[in-house]
């Protein structure tokens, strides 16, 4: 039997793949919402999976990449529920801003 941490990885690794696809493509809102959410919590899952395999291996600069894109994934979460205009005030606590210019970083006042 193989290692049920990568089986179950792997799923969610297809899940996120195939729902963040599926969001791209999607015209209405609440559904893309839904989509790029079941994504995002798939991804954080495997991301976990993944970091707890390698680190138990001795692998821990693999583990600690693993690591840091479930951070990353985990604090972009919630900003997947809504648009860029709904979402700024949540970016600008992160101290990022995003203007016309893009996303760059804002220092706090």
């Amino acid at each position: 039997m193989k290692n049920p941490i990568i089986v179950l990885a792997t799923i969610c690794l297809a899940v996120g793949g195939v729902f963040g696809l599926l969001g791209a493509f999607v015209s209405r809102r609440n559904l893309q919402a839904a989509c790029w959410g079941i994504d995002g919590v798939a991804l954080v899952v495997a991301a976990a999976l993944l970091a707890l395999k390698f680190s138990r291996g001795g692998n821990d600069a693999i583990a600690a990449g693993f690591f840091v894109f479930d951070m990353g994934e985990g604090v972009m979460l919630p900003e997947r529920a809504g648009t860029l205009a709904e979402t700024r005030p949540y970016l600008r606590r992160l101290g990022l801003d995003v203007g016309e210019g893009g996303l760059k970083e804002s220092t706090p006042k």
